[in-house]
């Protein structure tokens, strides 16, 4: 039995990378007879909702040593700055035999343990502007030093893969690429609309059609690309909402990006069309692209994107921003535009409306079957690779 650990440094409202992990042991868990036992190290204060989450699919261990301010915390962020090594996590780390630290961010000292860290994009080198120079550095260092030495770097996409030979071509042998697949929150036989509308009325005119955004309001997103669609849309006179929900804070600008997303909203007089959720219940997330008339996701970069996934689980129809790592996700019949005509994004979104774009979600069967060639092929994937390392 390989012993598989994982250090949850990801921040809570870091969704997108949550949600991540809980897919990928599901993936793992599906395939059998795996020979791997998943150990997830997590803060002593994590809320309720994520042990739950992941607790049935892994050996959830808490510990104070991922609890930020606390003193075994402070104790190793001073061993660290001074002889580069977390001392206290690497002997909590020897105690549970962990042969793979994964996901973790973090290169152990004790070559006996192997390292897969995963890199879910390389934005900075598309994006620079949206940093400070200060953000731009730490990013650069951190990502620089995971890939010189991890033993393997996981990614998500080949459009992450052609970034990575960009900046470390002779270390290319290093990367393993595992697209990632997103699970519904209950099993798709019982995914029939009828029986979600609860679960939507809470944040849906009912009888209107919506279309649905359900990404981090991160300035690369691109939200107001899909805000301007609707302006044009309802100056000619269409009833409809774009419900938006995530985290509604950009670490790299506060609030001020927030700010004048809103502000467009109320000074083009679309308060009753846009609709800011912001952060929802995952199965909400889940019920609301259920029965949304289509997804959109006008975002400028993306590693894999988790909503695309999601929209392609359950079959719903997606309106994408025409860039590399959406044409490689290739959903079902998804309609692509510019991210930067929002024009063309409102036409999409009327011939939708109107019927003139016709779609009809495949069948319980087709997308079952889909799903689990995927699921599998994600968990295989995995574990192939922590076999080879081990």
């Amino acid at each position: 039995m390989i012993t598989v650990g994982f250090l949850l440094t990801i921040p809570k409202e870091y969704k997108g990378g949550i949600n991540y992990l809980d897919n990928l042991y599901i993936a793992i868990n599906k395939v059998k007879d795996s020979g791997i036992k998943l150990i997830l190290f997590v803060p002593s204060d994590l809320p309720a909702e994520y042990i739950a989450l992941f607790g049935p699919h892994c050996t959830i261990v808490k510990t104070k040593l991922l609890q930020r301010k606390t003193f075994p915390w402070l104790i190793d962020k001073v061993y660290q700055k001074v002889i580069g090594t977390k001392i206290l996590t690497e002997l909590l780390l020897k105690k549970y035999k962990i042969d793979v630290l994964s996901h973790s961010y973090y290169v152990p000292s004790n070559k006996k343990i192997k390292t897969i860290n995963w890199v879910p994009d390389f934005q900075y080198l598309h994006y620079p502007n949206l940093w400070t120079v200060k953000q731009l550095a730490d990013t650069t260092n951190l990502i620089d030093g995971l890939i010189k030495t991890s033993d393997k770097i996981l990614l998500s996409s080949n459009d992450a893969f052609n970034d990575f030979k960009t900046i470390h071509p002779d270390m290319a042998q290093k990367v393993e690429v595992v697209h990632f697949v997103s699970q519904p929150q209950q099993p798709l036989g019982q995914l029939d609309l009828g029986t979600m509308k609860s679960d939507v009325q809470k944040y849906v005119a009912e009888g209107i059609p919506y279309f649905y955004l359900p990404n981090q309001f991160w300035s690369h997103k691109n939200h107001l690309c899909a805000f301007k669609a609707c302006k044009i849309l309802f100056d000619k006179g269409y009833k409809f909402q774009l419900l938006t929900s995530g985290y509604m804070k950009d670490f790299r600008s506060g609030d001020e990006h927030i700010n004048k997303l809103i502000g467009y909203v109320n000074e083009q007089g679309l308060e009753h069309t846009v609709k800011f959720l912001g952060l929802i219940p995952y199965k909400d997330v889940f019920s609301l692209i259920i029965n949304a008339t289509a997804l959109i996701n006008p975002s400028y970069f993306e590693g894999w994107s988790s909503t695309v996934e999601e929209a392609k689980t359950v079959g719903t129809l997606t309106l994408l921003s025409n860039i590399p790592v959406h044409r490689e996700q290739d959903p079902l019949n998804a309609q692509f535009f510019n991210p930067d005509d929002p024009t063309q994004l409102a036409q999409i979104m009327e011939d939708v409306l109107t019927g003139k774009l016709l779609y009809q979600r495949p069948s319980i069967e087709f997308l079952q079957k889909q799903l689990d060639t995927r699921t599998l092929t994600f968990g295989e994937k995995y574990i192939n690779l922590v076999k080879r390392l081990a």
